[in-house]
């Protein structure tokens, strides 16, 4: 693991320099679809009505802020990776901060909790993996949107506990987001990244964001973002 101070440090960077991106860095935040054994995402019935969607992570005490990080890495990704695809640099405003408590996320539209395994997940054991739960709500922007994580998950196999590879974890951060966008499962189990699995020995690296993805939820938002 690295130290606290200089993944915060690194981070901090990365964000500036996120923030400052030209057009001639395209690119950078997602790729070209190459596998076209499926040629659209399923979408939801939800979709975010505001000009900026806010949300906030907390983790718990023992978790190394790396993974913070990660997952408001996840955050910024979509965020760049949706404006350089639509060449608008001021649209899909979505933010990620931390919160020190889980009671300091009522007000955030989209809630993330990084717990330290899976037991500690709310609807365990009917969910031993990351998952998103989205409901409609009466609150300003008519939607609480959750997504639980945790580096230490159950293998699909119901009896292999894994402690998730950075990869991994990160994976399952970008994945989880796309869900809170509006994006469903794949029909293919595997090898997307919307799949509805990720195959920690055959994949060893993250999946990309894709042009697929992308189409997919211009198609449900429009090139002006959240708006």
């Amino acid at each position: 693991m690295y130290r606290k101070l200089s993944l915060f440090a690194l981070a901090a960077a990365f964000l500036v320099a996120a923030f400052n991106f030209s057009p001639a860095l395209a690119a950078r935040y997602y790729e070209d679809q190459t596998d076209f054994t499926e040629t659209s995402v399923p979408v939801t019935r939800y979709s975010w009505d505001q000009g900026t969607i806010e949300g906030c992570i907390y983790k718990e005490d023992g978790i190394d802020n790396s993974y913070y990080v990660w997952t408001k890495l996840a955050v910024q990704k979509w965020r760049q990776a949706l404006r350089e695809y639509t060449s608008n640099l001021e649209a899909w405003s979505f933010t990620a901060r931390y919160v020190r408590s889980e009671a300091a996320l009522v007000s955030c539209d989209v809630k993330f909790y990084i717990y330290d395994t899976y037991k500690d997940f709310p609807d365990y054991p009917a969910q031993s993996g990351a998952y998103t739960s989205v409901r409609f709500s009466e609150g300003e922007s008519g939607l609480d949107a959750r997504v639980y994580l945790s580096p230490f998950v159950l293998h699909g196999d119901g009896k292999t506990e894994i402690d998730l590879p950075t990869y991994a974890f990160r994976n399952s951060a970008v994945h989880e987001v796309g869900h809170v966008l509006g994006l469903g499962h794949m029909q293919s189990q595997k090898g997307y990244l919307m799949s509805p699995q990720f195959d920690y020995w055959e994949q060893d690296d993250q999946l990309p964001i894709t042009t697929l993805e992308l189409d997919a939820l211009v198609g449900v938002y429009g090139d002006d973002g959240f708006d």
